[in-house]
């Protein structure tokens, strides 16, 4: 076991996240280092990127996911869209498949959907027809015969009244089950227009059949989340990948060999490492100067340790005011990797306003370096104009 203070742990992940004065130098060596990245909102990862790799424009990562193939987002941890290195999405897929069908059964009750054989037989009419050319939902749902496509509608606890169709959720089942690809056609990061076509004939190299068994591939997203994010609590891992508790244990069981406990000072708890890390976590130097971040919605260093947040917060109200119920995480402004603030800005607005707040007090010195990189963060987004809140 060894020991180190939160700072140098800190410090370390940020390294590791190219989220210091080192950046990746190019964007699938970046998703590969960073284990994957969250697309949900779908401007997170336009935003994560920038924030991390040298000269990135919007249109590297359209183009990555769209005509070069290097990269594909799917419904993967906790069924939710990620994007990661196309040659590994077989593995992310085995190892993801038991919550992600879980969770779309789930799903489908919810709209009163009693029985998948509906979304299957659906998804047997839409397949054929993206045979030939890939096809927009709205030019789906006019093919299809009539009579087949249902508006659904649920309602929360507090009355607000929610729709989608039949269509929506079979596209997006047929997606996470690899039948299906959903490419962008906007040429504007801040809005979506996909369109669906034959997953073997956008990525023909990915063979589904050919692929681990659930217990290795498991084994091996824990292995990328460690060597992105670690040191991290047990807990920290089963929130990330979605894995159940057993699955967990057993994944991590199976690292056993690879790995080494680590104290954190001011964190509760005991940590997990790679012991590949040991020699680079133990030299980290603390810079002289503080280091700035603005980070996206469900930025990967913010939601990593999601489970443990408590080490951003020890007070819970703060913890509720950054991440809801879900754990879903708000747009952060980080101080060496400790959250100090909040920002946002409205996407449907032409030139939107970017706004942004403290919640914690910060050393006067600091406010500069703040300042200069909600600026820069403003210009990337378009924001008409930056405002800060009390």
């Amino acid at each position: 076991m060894i020991n180190v203070t939160l700072a140098q742990a800190r410090q370390f992940i940020l390294q590791k996240n190219y989220l210091t004065a080192r950046q990746a130098s190019d964007l699938p060596q970046l998703v590969e280092d960073i284990a994957a990245l969250p697309a949900d909102p779908f401007t997170t990862p336009f935003l994560a990127a920038r924030v991390r790799l040298a000269n990135f424009s919007p249109g590297d990562l359209l183009t990555a996911l769209g005509p070069a193939r290097l990269l594909l987002k799917n419904s993967l941890m906790r069924s939710a869209p990620f994007i990661i290195e196309a040659d590994h999405y077989p593995t992310f897929y085995v190892a993801t498949a038991r919550q992600r069908n879980k969770d779309f059964n789930a799903e489908f009750r919810l709209w009163g959907i009693e029985h998948n054989a509906e979304i299957e037989a659906l998804g047997d009419l839409i397949a054929p027809m993206v045979n030939d050319a890939p096809l927009s939902a709205e030019t789906i749902m006019m093919q299809l015969p009539v009579g087949s496509v249902k508006r659904l509608t649920q309602s929360s606890r507090g009355g607000r009244v929610t729709e989608t169709t039949n269509v929506a959720l079979t596209l997006r089942w047929l997606a996470a089950n690899g039948r299906l690809y959903a490419a962008n056609l906007s040429t504007d990061w801040r809005s979506e227009s996909p369109i669906y076509g034959l997953m073997s004939d956008w990525y023909p190299d990915l063979d589904l059949t050919a692929v681990p068994g659930e217990a290795e591939a498991q084994k091996t997203v824990v292995h990328r989340y460690l060597t992105a994010f670690g040191p991290a609590t047990e807990a920290d891992v089963s929130f990330w990948t979605g894995f159940g508790k057993s699955e967990t244990a057993r994944a991590i069981g199976a690292l056993s060999g690879e790995m080494t406990l680590v104290m954190v000072q001011g964190s509760a708890g005991i940590l997990l490492l790679l012991k590949s890390q040991i020699d680079a976590l133990k030299g980290v130097e603390l810079p002289t100067e503080p280091v700035i971040n603005v980070l996206p919605a469900d930025d990967p260093f913010v939601t990593a340790h999601r489970a443990s947040r408590a080490r951003y917060f020890s007070d819970q109200t703060l913890q509720r005011r950054v991440f809801n119920s879900a754990g879903a995480a708000k747009p952060t402004i980080l101080v060496s990797g400790q959250i100090v603030g909040l920002w946002g800005w409205d996407q449907s607005a032409d030139q939107p306003l970017l706004t942004w707040q403290l919640l914690t007090e910060v050393d006067p010195a600091v406010m500069p370096l703040i300042g200069a990189e909600i600026e820069r963060m403003a210009e990337f987004v378009g924001a008409g104009g930056v405002q800060r809140e009390d």
